[in-house]
């Protein structure tokens, strides 16, 4: 990581910190105004993170697509812009960076641990197909951690109607939220596999071989298709279908950090 890059970052970090303190403080004692200020804050930070990106790949000379920390770096990046998105669009969703901003510190936190050292990338990924595949990657674990969120908040809003939770947006709301970002990264998620296979045709010659990440990817995405299968089919919704977003994503966090500990063709990329 160079001095740059290491700056920016941790000055993000710091930011994001403070901007959770101020959403969780405009929930808990009502203040919103504070929540105000944590947004402003959270965007401050993306600013940076943003930056980080940019002195990473001016330093590496390719995007930040290897290995645990570039995933962490660029994975919780778009978490940020999907949040960003979504709270532009649909307005009852601001609440969601009390959830959204500790998800995205820790994800950073375990990318920070793993190791940032810079590295060219490798001549066997100097392909297009590779940024089709990350980036819907990426897109799908925005999606799926915001589902994540709002399953959560669908848990506490049951369990606390009234008071401090009160704030939060009504159960329908949080209920129909999650099932549009599990819709929305599924799809997402099967670009991902699709691209992924063509690509690995290219430099394999082979579709698909069963390697660790090629096998967790299918569970994800069978799992999340099990989701939408039970909310369209049986229709599985409040507690179970928030339980079941919940749930559903530590398969995905296996996947895309998990993974590097265990060997396989794909472990140098992630």
């Amino acid at each position: 990581m160079s001095t740059l890059e290491a700056a920016l970052l941790w000055a993000a970090i710091g930011l994001y910190s403070l901007s959770f303190l101020l959403y969780l403080g405009g929930l808990v004692f009502r203040r919103g105004r504070w929540s105000g200020w944590g947004f402003a804050l959270a965007v401050a930070g993306f600013a940076l993170h943003t930056g980080a990106i940019l002195a990473r790949w001016a330093a590496t000379g390719h995007l930040p697509v290897m290995a645990t920390y570039e995933n962490s770096l660029a994975g919780t990046w778009f978490v940020m812009l999907i949040y960003f998105g979504l709270r532009r669009v649909f307005p009852p969703s601001r609440p969601f960076g009390v959830a959204v901003v500790p998800l995205v510190l820790l994800v950073l936190g375990n990318g920070v641990q793993a190791g940032a050292e810079l590295q060219p990338l490798e001549p066997p990924y100097r392909s297009n197909w590779l940024y089709v595949h990350v980036l819907f990657a990426w897109f799908a674990f925005g999606s799926f951690v915001l589902a994540f969120a709002a399953g959560l908040m669908y848990l506490l809003k049951e369990r606390g109607r009234k008071g401090v939770l009160s704030r939060l947006p009504e159960l329908k709301i949080l209920d129909e939220l999650s099932f549009r970002l599990i819709l929305f990264g599924f799809f997402s998620h099967s670009v991902m596999i699709g691209s992924g296979a063509i690509w690995a045709h290219g430099l394999w010659g082979r579709y698909w071989g069963w390697d660790p990440v090629e096998t967790w990817s299918l569970i994800s995405w069978l799992t999340y298709g099990l989701n939408l299968h039970l909310r369209v089919t049986l229709g599985w919704r409040g507690r179970r279908a928030a339980w079941l977003a919940i749930g559903s994503l530590f398969g995905v966090v296996f996947t895309f950090f998990g993974i590097g500990y265990i060997s396989g063709l794909h472990t140098s990329i992630f």
